[in-house]
């Protein structure tokens, strides 16, 4: 019978004192997963309409933690998700497009951002996440 792998793979710190050493498609993913938080709170800085707990910067921030924490083909795979229903969100609701026709600088520019960020985690997670699972 054969046993499976386990899909755990500890990030070791280069030398005492130092942060772990991660893929630059982890690094990408953490990235836009900050930028996508950021870019969040500044639409609401901005004026922008949303609930008193957006999930739009609570869970990038979130997932972000995790990925942080254990860095792993299901929490890659997790950041991808939240890339590709987030996004599915910012572009089948008329928000993006509001926004993005406001005229105020400040929310366009945050809107921009938070399109690159979108963009960018859909990218870099679906590489994160296929080369955890090329691994296993």
């Amino acid at each position: 019978m054969e046993t499976t792998k386990s899909t755990y793979e500890p990030v070791q710190p280069a030398k005492e004192g130092t942060m772990p050493t991660r893929t630059p498609a982890v690094t990408a993913t953490l990235a836009a997963l900050l930028l996508l938080a950021a870019s969040i709170a500044g639409q609401i800085a901005a004026g922008a309409d949303y609930p008193a707990v957006p999930p739009g910067l609570v869970v990038p921030l979130v997932t972000a933690g995790l990925l942080f924490w254990r860095t792993n083909r299901w929490t890659t795979g997790l950041a991808l998700t939240v890339g590709l229903f987030i996004g599915a969100g910012a572009f089948l609701t008329p928000n993006t497009g509001d926004h993005l026709g406001s005229g105020d600088t400040a929310l366009i520019v945050s809107t921009g951002a938070e399109i690159i960020a979108l963009a960018g985690l859909v990218v870099a997670g679906a590489v994160a996440t296929l080369r955890k699972a090329a691994r296993v």
